[in-house]
């Protein structure tokens, strides 16, 4: 299973009686979110709000109709007293004006991701000129970067998502609700969140169970990269009595420890490679043709190479990559940078 496959409603019991329901919305065209309702007899709570599509709408209201129609509980959005999203990246939290603008129910989200909500013009002025940067500096020639800095601008607009003012902010280690634990684990998004309630962890973006979450390299987003991911797969880790875990998409994870570790072991490889490809002088655009060999297209081509660019950027914090063309970085502006490994 994966974003590109609907997960069927389904209905869990954490060990003390809590119910939870997931039903699955489309957030964009062929691509599926998984969004959950915690029923603990005293509040209603709902993990992540989907995006502003139309087809989110229609599929939250077909989630709330089957989960009345399989377990005869009927459920309404104006009875949900906390929203909780797990990071801001819009297909999680684009319908977030819904809830804040026409429900009395409390929207949280971690304080690094609330400005991107509440400032989210700014934001993307912001990162379309940091992602224009990035790709100058790896390497990317002007038709290829006008290609992809044309889809980036026309994915983060293409639902007309417009600023909300996020008034509750979620925090490392607080709680919300009936004691419902947050982790702050930045990597994926600056603001990512994990949620445990009682012996279920819900996990955003950060571990699912099939995909390897998407990493980008933090001279682009502060909080994102690598290095902060995988200290956030220690920190889950080490959380203790995780007996299910339910991410933003895909299946659910029976053992998010094993998880964690074969995702670590899938960074851990993919280093190894780059790495090696290092040997000689490579730019972050040539270790994308590399790892991915023309298997990426579309947007995939923005996903791909900041995912190689996370990987180059670790390796480089670590000192295990130099830069090779250093006189010409002293004399030019913003040039391409050629990274070789320390022999």
């Amino acid at each position: 299973m994966s974003t590109r496959e609907r997960a069927p409603v389904a209905r869990f019991e954490t060990r003390q009686g809590i119910r939870v329901y997931r039903f699955p919305v489309e957030t964009f065209p062929s691509h599926y979110n998984n969004l959950y309702l915690v029923d603990d007899d005293d509040r209603l709570t709902l993990v992540d709000v989907g995006s502003r599509a139309d087809s989110t709408r229609r599929d939250i209201t077909a989630g709330l109709e089957e989960i009345a129609s399989l377990w005869g509980r009927r459920y309404a959005l104006r009875d949900v007293s906390d929203v909780v999203i797990t990071h801001a990246h819009m297909d999680h939290s684009g319908n977030a004006g819904y809830f804040v603008q026409e429900t009395r129910a409390r929207v949280w989200v971690h304080e690094l991701d609330a400005r991107v909500l509440s400032a989210y013009e700014e934001r993307m002025v912001v990162a379309s000129k940091d992602l224009g940067i990035f790709l100058d500096r790896s390497g990317v020639g002007p038709a290829v970067k006008q290609q992809l800095m044309a889809m980036y601008t026309m994915s983060k607009y293409m639902l007309n998502f417009s600023s909300v003012e996020m008034a509750d902010r979620l925090t490392d280690t607080m709680t919300i609700g009936n004691g419902y634990q947050v982790f702050h684990t930045p990597g994926h998004c600056p603001g990512e969140i994990c949620l445990l309630v009682d012996n279920v962890l819900f996990t955003g973006d950060h571990v699912l169970s099939q995909t390897t979450p998407h990493q980008s390299p933090e001279c682009i987003t502060l909080f994102c990269g690598l290095r902060r991911y995988l200290e956030s797969l220690d920190k889950i880790h080490r959380v203790g009595g995780v007996e299910l875990a339910l991410g933003g998409h895909e299946d659910v994870i029976p053992n998010v420890y094993g998880r964690i570790h074969e995702i670590r072991q899938f960074h851990l490889q993919r280093l190894d490679r780059v790495r090696a490809m290092c040997r000689e002088p490579r730019t972050v655009w040539d270790v994308t043709q590399e790892l991915f060999a023309g298997r990426l297209d579309g947007y995939g081509q923005i996903l791909g190479i900041e995912e190689a660019g996370a990987h180059v950027e670790y390796l480089y914090q670590l000192g295990e990559l130099t830069i090779a063309n250093l006189d010409e970085v002293q004399r030019s502006d913003n040039p391409v940078l050629y990274y070789r490994a320390r022999s």
